[in-house]
């Protein structure tokens, strides 16, 4: 899908959610347990949790100057996912000892949360947010640590 050029950069930070989602879906070993409490971690400091601040505090306010957000399901939705997805990485930076389900929950959150993003809500802003104002946004969005953009 064709992505507006100012939501790029949070698309390419999407990417490397969906990546990581992948391996916590996926993870089954014991002994790789500290490899990904470590990716998890880079991930949320590095792109994560900027990236949430930039759609709670600088997207969905935006959107909300063109279009009504108060029966939004969708943008419900996306603000509840980024508290439960908090939730997760702070119990799992909690956590001790190895935890299939903790990690398995967490790459399906993410995975679903990307995908609603992406398929949904993102189409919505860029189809009620004035281009001008979109590339505004832009400007504010930090660097992805993956690709520099």
């Amino acid at each position: 899908m064709k992505r507006h050029e100012a939501l790029i950069p949070l698309s390419h930070h999407h990417h490397h959610g969906l990546v990581l989602a992948q391996k916590l879906k996926k993870v089954e070993e014991k002994d790789k347990f500290r490899e990904f409490m470590k990716e998890i971690d880079a991930f949320w400091e590095k792109d994560g949790r900027a990236h949430f601040r930039e759609e709670e505090e600088i997207l969905v306010p935006l959107y909300s100057c063109y279009a009504s957000i108060e029966d939004d399901s969708d943008i419900q939705k996306m603000l509840t996912d980024h508290a439960e997805i908090r939730g997760l990485i702070k119990k799992i930076k909690r956590t001790e000892r190895y935890d299939h389900e903790l990690f398995k929950e967490l790459g399906e959150k993410l995975h679903d949360h990307i995908r609603l993003e992406e398929r949904v809500i993102f189409p919505k802003m860029e189809a009620a947010i004035p281009d001008k104002e979109l590339y505004k946004a832009e400007g504010q969005f930090h660097i992805d640590s993956h690709s520099g953009r």
